[in-house]
């Protein structure tokens, strides 16, 4: 299923760039039809179904990419776009931002974007989900950002501190909370 959504996904998101007027809607639109059919294919919204989010994100980077468009300037929306997907099928919000952070990050390495900065806006367009579905917005940023920080860690140990800046800098995210995740991460 991996490589089929990544590819389906990257597909789309070309086909509707070179169409569209208004980029980040229509890369935000495309990801959410298509997290939101591969997910009610599958059936069960189980964990393993919830990779979708994580494929559907990179594809979506690697398709903004091959249209010539800067992955810092749709990633939130992709984010964004992927979780309220899965909040529509009424699958778990917070795993589903992790996963579309990872996803995000992960695609960012691939394409070779500034990983730090698609780590922020990830997790932006992760709390900007959750406020739209009415989802616990705390809940969501704490579990994005450790996210954010473990797969930058793993992709980028270089990019950590540019993400620990850019996030506690970030206004739209909740600062307490973020700091709060930024200090436990400085612990370990």
């Amino acid at each position: 299923m991996s490589n089929g959504v990544v590819d389906r996904t990257k597909n789309a998101v070309v086909d509707v760039i070179k169409g569209a007027g208004d980029i980040v809607n229509a890369v935000r639109s495309t990801v959410t039809d298509i997290v939101v059919s591969t997910l009610k294919d599958a059936g069960q919204i189980t964990g393993a179904a919830l990779g979708v989010v994580t494929d559907a994100v990179r594809g979506a980077l690697r398709g903004t990419k091959e249209a010539g468009v800067e992955a810092t300037d749709t990633v939130g929306a992709v984010v964004s776009g992927a979780v309220e997907a899965v909040g529509q099928v009424g699958g778990d919000v917070v795993q589903a931002a992790r996963n579309a952070v990872r996803g995000a990050i992960q695609g960012a390495s691939e394409v070779g974007a500034d990983v730090a900065a698609v780590a922020v806006n990830a997790v932006e367009g992760a709390v900007e989900a959750a406020g739209k579905l009415g989802e616990d917005v705390v809940k969501v940023a704490r579990g994005a950002a450790e996210e954010a920080l473990d797969t930058v860690g793993q992709v980028s140990a270089g990019a950590v501190g540019a993400v620990k800046k850019g996030l506690t800098s970030a206004a739209s995210l909740p600062g307490d909370v973020i700091r709060s995740v930024v200090g436990e991460e400085e612990e370990k």
